[in-house]
């Protein structure tokens, strides 16, 4: 057997190899395909046994040979079954059995069919490698995602489902539930939904009931199980079609089975579990109850509704309306997780008028009510843009239209008929006023449901454990493995933090291999690996979620995870707790009653704060390392005394805080602060003030429940080197823009006052690298998901920037990683080390470094501006006002004098000419075939207004009729220069036109454009502020300036306006480094004025402007062999400009590496994204990973050129609009 076949186990003493393997033929000869295992006679596959001390099922030594050669597949042959195994790294392994016995008889002979199709000699050796067996089950995985989609999507329908049953059932508990605890409402049917998949993942894998003998399984199967009571209700329905809503029963059986999972039986039969999901006094309303202390009394939900809802969690439907029966044993808990993260984010109420759920929010996955008679009442546009706004939703003209013309709600409902989603509108059918209805939130609509698959879990969390692992090293004991700290600090469903469980589950493991003596006594219930998880989950990890929703589906994902036939739930409460990760108080600023870190505590409050953390740190560690036999109510107990004793510190916090968030401007916010200081200093403290001042924080619909992370994670932060080892996660996306909008103003400066070093401008994504990396010990490793704009702009400076320039490093980064089963959505994956790192991956690269662009190099921070660049570029004249020009489309308007009116007082006054000039906007660049400017525009800034009256009349009238009026309409120290100098520009730009005035021409393009197209254009002529115009008359420049090494970096360093680049000089020009000598250089010139001259001549020849020129360039289906020679052209420019870097290089590597960039710089199409319903563009680029080559050369050497500049003397110019790129003028 060839080495690389054989797995050495050192830490057991043995090895790991197949019986035999399959090869591939032909030019895939040497790889291997398929590993075959024969066991023993008399061998269960999934019977555990002991391999040289290593206790692991013969299934389970097989997908480590499977998953450690890398030959994910595999077949296993005993005396009873062959067995198809696939087990690729990252994942959860799958197998297909095929019993031996029946494949010899006549009723086999489709089942020996299929095997002949999977292990035939046409599928393993014929077929074409993207339909052979590997390839197959590769497929087979990916198809996965589509499942759990399809299943999320039923879920939703269930609990909506749910809702309409209940209310059929119960009609006035559940209004009054609708409108007094709508919360409660519908946290409790989602704990139904939570309770099922329990169940079935539990029946699924044979751990219902706790018992095994026969009779305890035949009365749990007639009498208990779900998947019983589903085979009941679907024989009733083929019988009784059309009394399955009158009959009831089944709701009794899954209260009783509740009920039985809760507190157990005496026998043994079913295992107490005890915690809050399955407490029937959590939510009595299930149980027909209103108060806890009422007697149960099982409501009369039917059993057609209930059936529904099965149907829904235990089925999938395919194409042709036909059902398939979904294993939940086939499924990841990650898995799991995403699909009840779906029905996260509701909120329960009454519809107001008649209401139709319309498939909305995200995607357009989630059913939104809309109130049909409300929007009836309203007309025209109003409609459509009051349908966006309440769904999210955004429409066709197609799908607009009918809607808009709705006379009347018949006509709407038929408009609507296309859109209606039937999991909240059955069969299309309108709702009542005052019908109970779950409506998502607004971040729900906004952001959709979103899970993270384990192909991106794994990865991310093998590699932030990876240095403490090493660390430890190969002797690393059993209680070092355990003290490892792991955080999630926005968990959602715990898919890391399952994930983590697995990896230091196994790390634990060879611990205990490592030293035999310190390996606890296995439960008979349990195996190694699923106990040693259990260990790691109740002190290893830790998780924090905002919405109490999530962290109670953590919670269930980690039970799943360490769910074993004879133990109550895993204990949870002190490790997953509910709170914004973002908000909270260290334990000295408590003692101060201050945020601010630079103010003393007040003495006495300094150690009672100490006292009590150091209280709960000691009654937390009673808890983690409580033995195997602590029941659930002692360690209940323990963490209400912790609880208890921490709450008035809490509450200190709470209160501080909610000073900060009480108020918009510093002086009032320190008033609030005092308030709360002398609360708490008062002999005694006001608690009951506290309180108030805390649950003020925590209620109304910007609530805010801070977290505090030394106080309720203390062992964390008490340690010598405090801190987490490990955080991973998923952090919310979130623009900075949009944060006010969401959270509220408090929120935004909150940020910016808990990382001061950053700006009101980051990302919320930003922030939580920021928290998370200030929560890690020292050389501890965080990974994290972040967006795009992660490694751009001000989210950059403020967060990444700031680490890497305080001692982090980043360890690794994937970027552009496509999410799984979503190819729109395309994320950043980066791992930071507090501390050095010897080794870094770039995208599974090594590098010397990956700055904070997340591209190769030493630079972190923005690109300086450079002296050479000053002078050289500048924005057009902002006129600031309409009236200035004679423009015919404005005069139709009355907001200015028509061309006629332009030669009629030229025609009366021929010194009016001399002040009137042609006027090119970035539109007419844009537009126009050869720049033609249509408008033209009064200048007479250099006169007093008294001498325009009496040299200018004609002009003075144009300019009192239509400059003053709009000039006058407010006065402010800000703009009184545009008050009292009201026939002058606000902004004339004198440096431009004195730069340009003694060239044959510039060159300019449109401020706010799509596309970035460079134009030549006269010099004689007055720039409107749209333009942005260079000081340059030579074509070496324009191939510079259109070349797509300078729209790379315009684009990066850009901001934006909609889908629009907008162009500024400060950070797009003046900070890029032009190739030495470029306007000299003669094969730029060429290159330069070959491209210019076609795209001209083809722009005459069409009659189109650089916007729809460069549309059709950037069409992949656009094929005319104009367009064709245009793209040949550019490409031959982006190369030219590529070379002439290389030539201005004095070191010959780096001149190598241009060159190189020169030889391989091709493009390819890539989609933009679009908006529901549009269509989708295209833009001709270089690919993304060549970008980021040339990105990181150009950032280089405007580090170079910025320290030659100084090494020099030189100094960068102040132009005259640096501090006006934000200004825009109506003109």
């Amino acid at each position: 057997m060839p080495v690389s076949l054989v797995v050495p186990l050192p830490e057991h003493n043995t090895s790991l190899q197949p019986t035999w393997a399959v090869g591939e033929l032909g030019d895939g000869a040497g790889e291997w395909q398929l590993l075959i295992r024969v066991e023993d006679a008399g061998v269960d596959p999934d019977q555990r046994a002991s391999l040289d001390g290593w206790e692991a099922t013969p299934q389970q030594r097989f997908e480590r040979l499977l998953r450690e050669t890398g030959v994910f597949v595999g077949l296993m042959i005993t005396d009873n079954a062959l067995r198809l195994t696939y087990a690729p790294r990252g994942e959860t392994s799958g197998h297909l059995t095929f019993p031996i016995r029946p494949l010899a008889m006549v009723a086999g002979r489709p089942m020996l069919g299929g095997l002949k199709l999977l292990l035939g000699a046409v599928r393993l050796f014929i077929e074409g490698d993207d339909r052979r067996l590997p390839a197959l089950l590769a497929k087979s995985r990916d198809a996965q995602a589509a499942v759990s989609t399809a299943l999320a999507g039923q879920v939703l329908g269930s609990l909506h489902e749910l809702l309409r049953g209940f209310d059929a059932a119960e009609p006035d508990l559940v209004r009054h539930l609708a409108t007094s605890r709508p919360g409660h409402l519908y946290e409790g049917l989602l704990t139904v939904l939570m309770r099922l998949v329990f169940v079935l993942y539990a029946e699924d894998r044979d751990l219902l009931p706790s018992r095994t003998d026969a009779d305890a399984r035949r009365v749990y199967e007639t009498s208990y199980a779900v998947r019983g009571l589903y085979a009941r209700l679907s024989e009733d329905a083929a019988l009784h079609p059309d009394t399955m809503d009158e009959r009831q029963g089944g709701w009794g059986q899954l209260l009783a089975l509740f009920r039985l999972i809760y507190g157990g039986h005496r026998t043994g039969f079913v295992q107490e579990r005890g915690g809050k999901l399955f407490d029937p006094d959590a939510f009595p309303f299930l149980e027909g109850r209103t108060l806890p202390t009422d007697a149960p009394r099982v409501p009369g939900v039917s059993d057609g509704c209930l059936l529904r809802i099965l149907e829904g969690l235990m089925t999938l439907k395919l194409r042709g309306g036909t059902r398939e029966r979904l294993s939940y044993r086939a499924l990841d808990v990650e898995q799991i997780g995403s699909v009840y993260e779906t029905v996260m984010g509701f909120e329960a109420g009454l519809t107001s008028g008649r209401s139709l759920a319309i498939k909305a929010g995200k995607n357009n996955k989630t059913p939104v009510f809309v109130d049909l008679d409300a929007l009836a009442a309203l007309k025209g546009k109003a409609r459509i843009k009051s349908l966006k706004e309440d769904t999210g939703r955004a429409l066709t003209a197609a799908q607009a239209k009918p809607i808009d013309d709705a006379g009347s709600l018949e006509d709407l409902v038929v408009a609507l008929d296309g859109l209606v989603d039937e999991r909240g509108s059955p069969k299309k059918t309108l709702a009542a006023p005052g019908t109970p209805i779950l409506q998502p939130t607004d971040e729900r609509r906004r952001t959709g449901s979103h899970y993270t698959p384990r192909s991106l879990t794994a990865p991310i969390v093998k590699h932030a454990l990876e240095p403490a692992f090493a660390c430890l090293g190969p002797d690393a004991t059993a209680d070092q493995v355990l003290d490892l700290k792991v955080c999630d600090p926005a968990m959602g469903s715990g898919a890391f933090l399952v994930e983590a469980c697995r990896a230091l589950g196994e790390r634990l493991i060879l611990a205990w291999a490592r030293w035999p003596e310190s390996r606890p006594t296995i439960p008979a219930d349990e195996d190694e690996e699923l106990h040693a998880r259990r260990l790691v989950a109740q002190r290893c990890l830790y998780g924090v979620d905002k919405n109490p929703r999530a962290v109670d589906l953590a919670r269930l994902s980690l039970w799943l995870a360490t769910l074993a036939r004879d133990h109550e739930f895993t204990f949870l409460d002190h490790a997953l707790k509910c709170g914004d990760s973002l908000v909270g108080l260290t334990p000295s600023q408590i003692a101060a009653a201050n945020w601010d870190e630079a103010k003393p505590g007040l003495p006495l409050f300094r150690q009672l704060v100490r006292e009590r953390v150091a209280e709960a740190e000691t009654a937390r560690a009673e808890i983690q390392s409580a033995p195997d036999d602590t029941t659930r109510v002692i360690q209940e107990a323990r963490h209400r005394h912790v609880e208890t004793r921490l709450s008035p510190i809490r509450a200190m916090g709470d209160a501080i805080l909610s000073a900060f968030f009480a108020a918009d401007k510093g002086k009032a916010r320190e008033k609030a602060r005092a308030e709360v200081e002398s609360q708490i200093s008062g002999m005694p403290p006001r608690w009951d003030q506290l309180d108030a001042a805390a649950n003020r924080l925590r209620s109304g619909e910007l609530g805010i429940p801070p977290f505090h992370w030394q106080l309720e994670f203390p062992e964390v932060f008490a340690r010598e080197n405090a801190g987490f080892d490990a955080i991973v996660g998923n952090p919310p996306f979130l623009g900075a823009k949009r944060i006010s909008e969401q959270f509220g103003t408090g929120y935004r400066d909150w940020l910016a006052a808990l990382h001061y070093r950053s700006t009101k401008n980051v990302d919320l994504v930003g922030h939580f690298f920021l928290r998370a990396y200030s929560l890690l010990r020292a050389d501890g490793v965080m990974g994290l998901i972040g967006t795009n704009t992660l490694a751009q702009g001000d989210t950059r400076e403020g967060s990444l920037a700031i680490i890497l320039t305080g001692g982090g490093a980043v360890a690794r980064a994937r970027k552009r990683v496509p999410w799984p089963g979503d190819a729109g959505v395309v994320v950043s994956v980066v791992h930071i080390a507090k501390g050095a790192v010897s080794n870094a991956f770039l995208d599974a690269r090594p590098v010397s470094r990956i700055s904070a662009y997340l591209v190769e190099g030493d630079f972190d921070s923005s690109p300086s501006r450079l002296a050479a660049n000053s002078r050289k570029a500048f924005q057009g004249s902002i006129i600031l006002g309409m009236g200035f020009t004679f423009d015919d489309v404005a005069a139709a308007k009355g907001a200015a004098a028509s061309a006629s009116d332009m030669a009629r007082i030229i025609a009366s006054d021929q010194a009016a000419s001399r002040r009137i000039f042609p006027y090119l906007g970035g539109d007419e660049i844009n537009t126009s075939p050869t720049q033609e400017h249509d408008r033209y525009v009064i200048n007479v800034n250099n006169m007093s207004i008294e001498q325009v009256e009496e040299e200018l009349p004609g002009i003075f009238e144009v300019l009192s009729r239509y400059v003053q009026p709009y000039r006058q309409v407010e006065k402010n120290k800000k703009n009184g220069p545009m008050y009292y100098e009201w026939w002058r520009y606000w902004r004339e730009r004198p440096d431009l036109y004195q730069s340009i005035g003694n060239l044959k021409s510039a060159f300019a393009l449109s401020r706010h454009s799509a596309q970035m197209a460079v134009a030549c254009v006269p010099r004689e002529i007055v720039f409107a502020d749209s333009c942005i115009v260079f000081s340059f008359d030579k074509f070496s420049a324009f191939a510079v300036l259109q070349s797509r090494s300078h729209e790379l970096w315009a684009r990066f360093f850009a901001s934006t306006l909609e889908d629009r680049l907008r162009y500024t000089p400060s950070d797009c020009f003046r900070t890029f480094p032009f190739p030495t000598n470029f306007e000299d250089d003669p094969a730029l010139e060429a290159a330069g004025q070959a491209y210019d001259a076609f795209r001209g001549r083809l722009m005459v020849d069409r009659n189109e402007g650089l916007t729809k020129t460069y549309n059709r360039f950037h069409a992949r289906g656009e094929n005319a062999a104009d367009i064709a020679r245009l793209r040949t052209l550019h490409a031959e420019m982006d190369a030219a400009v590529l070379r002439a870097y290389a030539r201005g290089e004095t070191e010959e590597d780096l001149a190598r590496a241009w060159d190189s960039l020169a030889d391989r710089a091709t493009t390819v199409f890539t989609e933009l994204e679009a908006d529901e319903g549009k269509k989708v563009k295209t833009r001709l680029d270089w690919p993304a990973d060549f970008k980021d080559e040339v990105l990181a050369r150009l950032l280089a050497l405007n580090v170079t050129r910025a320290a030659g500049e100084r090494a020099a003397g030189l100094t960068v110019a102040v132009d005259e609009d640096d501090e006006d790129d934000d200004d825009d003028d109506a003109a």
